[in-house]
Parts: C-alpha cells; sequence; structure tokens
C-alpha cells in the first residue's frame, strides 16, 4: 500500500520554508560577498496543474560581478514575476521551447511558435520546479565545475530534500552534477544510462531523469538541442510504459 502523502500547495510551502532553513545555515560563503539565492517551486498553483511535473536541476544563480549579492529568491522575485521578455534569453529560452513541447504535446522545434507568437509563455516557466546545485551567486558565464560539485556535496541531503518533496515526475539536468544526481538517485544498483542523441536518461522508479547541456550551452543548435531533451523524455517515457521480459514472465 502506497502510504505516500499527496503533493498539496501547502506542503510544498512547508517543504520550503523547512529546505530554506537549511539553505541559510549551509551555503555560507566564506568571503562574506553573498547570500543564498533560494530557489524550489516556481508557483506551487500550477506546478501542480501541469500535466507533467517537471524540475530543471541546474548549476548556480547569477547576481552581481565577482559572485556577489543573494538574499533574494529565484521562484519569488524573480521567474513568478517577470516577464518572460526579462529573462535570460541564453537559459530559459530553450526550456520554455522544451516545455511547450512537453505541454502541448508538440515534439519538434519547427513546429513551434516563436516565444513571442506564445500564448503565456510566463506559464510555462512558473509550471515548472528550478533547482541549483549551488544557491550562492556564480558566474555569468562558464561555471566552475568544482565549484559546483563540492556545494552538492556539501548540500546533497538539502538537493534531495527538494527532489522528494515537489516529486517531479521528470528531472532535466546537466554536468557536472547530474550524473552524480543520477547514481545516488539509483541508490548504487546498476542503472541501465541510455542514449538518445545529444541526451541521455535513466528511468528511476516513477522518475525520468535526462541528462542534457546546460540550456545556455553553445555545442548545439537550439533546435537540436529542444528536440534532443524532448525525444529523450519521449523514449524514457515509452519504455516504462512497455513491460520488460522480466515483468511479462511475472505476469505469466
Amino acid at each position: 500500500m502506497n502510504t505516500t502523502p499527496p503533493i498539496t500547495v501547502e506542503s510544498i510551502r512547508e517543504a520550503e520554508e523547512r529546505i530554506n532553513r537549511l539553505v541559510d545555515e549551509i551555503y555560507v560563503d566564506e568571503q562574506g560577498k553573498a547570500e543564498p539565492i533560494y530557489d524550489g517551486v516556481v508557483n506551487p498553483s500550477l506546478y501542480l496543474a501541469a500535466p507533467i511535473r517537471v524540475m530543471w536541476f541546474l548549476k548556480e544563480p547569477w547576481d552581481g560581478d565577482g559572485s556577489s549579492g543573494g538574499g533574494w529568491s529565484l521562484c519569488t522575485d524573480h521567474l513568478n514575476a517577470k516577464p518572460v521578455g526579462k529573462l535570460g534569453h541564453t537559459t530559459f529560452y530553450p526550456i520554455i521551447y522544451i516545455m511547450y513541447g512537453l505541454f502541448h504535446g508538440v515534439h519538434e522545434y519547427d513546429d513551434m511558435p516563436g516565444i513571442r507568437e506564445m500564448i503565456a509563455p510566463e506559464t510555462l516557466v512558473r509550471s515548472i520546479a528550478f533547482v541549483n546545485a549551488k544557491k550562492l551567486p556564480g558566474v555569468k558565464r562558464g561555471a566552475y565545475g568544482p565549484s559546483i560539485m563540492h556545494w552538492y556535496e556539501k548540500a546533497r541531503h538539502v538537493l534531495k530534500m527538494q527532489i522528494e518533496a515537489y516529486a517531479p515526475q521528470v528531472i532535466f539536468g546537466c554536468s557536472p552534477h547530474f550524473p552524480a544526481l543520477m547514481r545516488e538517485l539509483s541508490n548504487g544498483q546498476p542503472t541501465e544510462v541510455h542514449t538518445f542523441k545529444s541526451a541521455k536518461y535513466i528511468c528511476h522508479g516513477n522518475q525520468i531523469l535526462v541528462h542534457v547541456y546546460h540550456p545556455g550551452q553553445t555545442q548545439i543548435s537550439r533546435e537540436r538541442y529542444v528536440n534532443d531533451a524532448i525525444g529523450a523524455y519521449l523514449q524514457a517515457s515509452s519504455s516504462k510504459q512497455t513491460p520488460s521480459e522480466n515483468d511479462v514472465s511475472r505476469q505469466n
């Protein structure tokens, strides 16, 4: 019997209060230049009403020069407050296209409207959970991998609390920390990593984890990035719905 309590707006808000207290304790800038930038579910009502609960698990936020600033919420003060035109195009526009494809069943970038032509593109951003491995201000481009991994290892229990509290059905993430998360959520058990073009994915219980480049990447075109992320999700979703040989033998 599944005794896991249902996820509600209230449960998300209660969890975030606990999580933010831990963030204050753990994410302390040794140089005294920065405070944490909080993250989580952008808009709990929209997140729970979405066709799929999706988390983006990225690297670090950015605020002032020299990795300074912080003391505000990426969700409340930024993503849930500003129109799409005020958001960073390199990071958030690819996410918006992918969310449009998942929510509207449009699986090719060329078949999607431009963001200016989308109806309420803000809703797409506000329907996700957005989590950074490092919650102190970093750099605008070229995040330092060892720093991201340091904070991932130091705060891994907080990051797992976020995943457990928000219960995403799909998690998109990038290196350097996401492969470690994929291994950790598998509890050290052998888990087959599948490849779909530039993306990789695993199926973990009821979750699909898709390893992609950072949305602000420059290695491949935006069209390919969007199509590969959606294609990896579709392939993973299809494999979850198809009984394996072991499942069939148990049924027989």
